[in-house]
């Protein structure tokens, strides 16, 4: 995973300023999260990678009626046998694009549902620490004993229980 973000990082940079330059962002936003749903698909991704089939059909498939430049930005990534990187660069322009806007979306995985209050904490705590606005996206992970883990950009802080023990284990040296 952590390879396929890194030759996706690139891409996705490169995407999004051009995208910002043109005043596009909203648009490129839009055709990599559909290209990005298309390369996720079983079937889809085996058609890309069959040496039968042409880039110019590629890029159809891929780019549809976008406009010229991201049928280019497509066309390249098809050149270099990079589409199945899609998803990675559609997550990597997303969040160029909060980053450029200030904002920030943030998933908090938790055992069980947050409370309303636990939610409004959370989101104040965690813009007074990045001076964004925050977007929380709660997720239930049932395999968790308790506490929360958050994917907040670049930065994941761990409060689960199995985290707090590893934590301790690593401490004590065992």
């Amino acid at each position: 995973m952590s390879e396929s973000i890194t030759l996706a990082r690139p891409y996705a940079k490169a995407a999004f300023e051009f995208a910002k330059s043109e005043s596009a962002v909203d648009q490129w936003s839009k055709d990599l999260l559909v290209a990005a749903g298309l390369a996720q698909d079983e079937q889809i991704l085996n058609y890309f990678s069959r040496p039968d089939v042409m880039v110019d059909d590629l890029v159809q498939l891929v780019s549809g009626a976008a406009s010229v430049e991201y049928k280019n930005f497509i066309r390249m990534l098809t050149q270099n046998d990079r589409l199945s990187l899609l998803p990675e660069v559609a997550e990597l322009y997303q969040y160029y694009l909060e980053q450029d806007s200030q904002s920030l979306t943030v998933d908090v995985f938790s055992a069980v549902e947050l409370s309303d209050t636990q939610k409004q904490d959370m989101t104040a705590a965690l813009s007074k620490r990045t001076g964004k606005q925050i977007s929380l996206q709660t997720h239930i992970d049932e395999d968790m004993m308790g506490g929360a883990r958050i994917h907040c950009g670049d930065l994941v802080i761990d409060g689960t229980l199995r985290g707090k023990v590893d934590r301790l284990k690593t401490q004590l040296g065992a």
